[in-house]
């Protein structure tokens, strides 16, 4: 009998001893996102600034309409210009070069865009002519210095193919780096806008422009709201030209990924729920309710009394979750889950006359019938598979829905939503 234990007791040994040996030795060919930091000085970056020829898009970010023009984020490197009085053809006006670049809003002709660590705001009445009028340093964070003093500003994202041992994958499926680089359009990468604006007032004098549900720059009033994985920026524009900076208010150790204003309410998006703050006092928002779920990336679009919250893995996601959220907010204290629906893998989105737009990842741009909440995810009216989409604006002006993704920039005509009809597109150039 004891005989017999031992000989079990060995051969156990043998198979714990074997497994941990082939685990050791065992490599795999896997797909994952490779972070590199960008280490700067102030000098680097801090470069003239000025309206360059027109160029091809390359790694496209956020997206944003101000009237008839059409600006797309180059991430890192600065933001194409269109006009797109004739949505069939934009035409290409030029590209400003803002090294560090992620994010934007404007409003009465200035533009406000970040430039690594600093506010630019940019007199844009004269597209040809565009002037850098104000420079705040050092508004937004850095992420540590190297030995030489500089800092860590970024990470260069790079899509790697290659063989890594199997005891690194975990760390690899959960994603590293730079929050602010997080999902534009592949995997991680940051910022843009479905907010910046009151659709009201977006065509007069003191025009606000309207961005995507990925943003994390918005515009309210006399007020720019921007935020980074853990703090919301207050900045007072009533002075458009010289920006007032406020400072910084910790939200928390939630990774904040997006901002959305809604009547006198900023919703703020995190990896572990969405926020709400109110603009009573709009130079000091207060923490107002918060709606918690499962770890996971998170846009956010408010219309009346609720809010449709996306949920997405992969990347820095870290999470299996991907899902549609529809959250009751009548009561803002105390906003309430009313029911979830499967999706592929979302990421932005926008509503208009009860049809919910979603960019569903590699399955491309879809349209919900959203007027009954639990049906949404069994409403699906039309789509378009053939690109990967990453967010998207329904247009509160015209008949369009606008969209951006890894490979470029695409525009529909919604005026029939059951028959979806891309009307223009402009491609990333290799």
């Amino acid at each position: 009998m004891y005989l017999k234990s031992f000989f079990y007791l060995g051969l156990l040994a043998l198979i714990l001893g074997l497994g941990s040996c082939t685990k050791d030795q065992c490599k795999t060919t896997t797909t994952y996102i490779k972070y590199d930091p960008i280490y700067l000085n102030g000098e680097d970056y801090r470069k003239p600034l000025m309206m360059l020829p027109a160029r091809p898009l390359k790694k496209p970010g956020k997206l944003y309409i101000y009237r008839n023009f059409l600006l797309i984020n180059e991430q890192l490197e600065g933001i194409h210009v269109f006009d797109n009085s004739n949505p069939a053809a934009p035409v290409k006006i030029g590209f400003i070069n803002i090294i560090g670049n992620l994010d934007m809003a404007i409003k009465g002709n200035i533009l406000y865009a970040d430039n690594y660590t600093d506010l630019l705001t940019i007199d844009i009445s004269n597209w040809q002519n565009v002037q850098l009028l104000d420079r705040d340093q050092d508004v937004f964070p850095t992420y540590g210095q190297d030995a030489e003093g500089r800092s860590l500003v970024a990470y260069h994202k790079e899509e790697v193919t290659g063989k890594v041992n199997c005891s690194e994958l975990d760390a690899l499926a959960g994603g590293w780096g730079n929050p602010q680089l997080e999902d534009q359009g592949v995997s991680p990468v940051m910022v843009g806008s479905s907010n910046g604006s009151n659709g009201s007032n977006a065509r007069t004098a003191t025009a606000v422009g309207l961005g995507g549900s990925m943003a994390r720059f918005t515009i309210t009033g006399d007020y720019l709201y921007t935020v980074d994985e853990a703090n919301l920026r207050v900045f007072n524009i009533s002075q458009l030209d010289n920006p007032s900076y406020q400072g910084p208010q910790n939200i928390g150790w939630a990774t904040i990924e997006t901002i959305f204003p809604h009547e006198n309410n900023l919703f703020i998006g995190s990896n572990s729920g969405m926020y709400i703050y109110s603009l009573a006092d709009p130079a000091a928002p207060q923490l107002t309710g918060t709606f918690e779920h499962a770890t996971a990336c998170d846009p956010v679009y408010v219309e009346g009394n609720r809010a449709y919250v996306t949920l997405r893995g992969g990347g820095i996601c870290d999470s299996y979750n991907n899902q549609l959220d529809v959250v009751d907010v009548s009561n803002l204290s105390d906003p309430q889950l009313i029911t979830s629906h499967p999706m592929h893998n979302p990421h932005g989105l926008s509503l208009k006359n009860n049809l919910l737009y979603l960019c569903d990842g590699d399955e491309g741009l879809k349209i919900f019938d959203a007027s009954d909440d639990y049906a949404i995810g069994s409403s699906l009216m039309a789509q378009d598979a053939s690109f990967s989409a990453y967010d998207v604006i329904a247009s509160p002006f015209d008949d369009l829905a606008l969209v951006i993704g890894p490979d470029g920039f695409y525009q529909y005509d919604i005026s029939n939503p059951n028959q979806l009809q891309r009307i223009s597109s402009i491609l990333v150039e290799e």
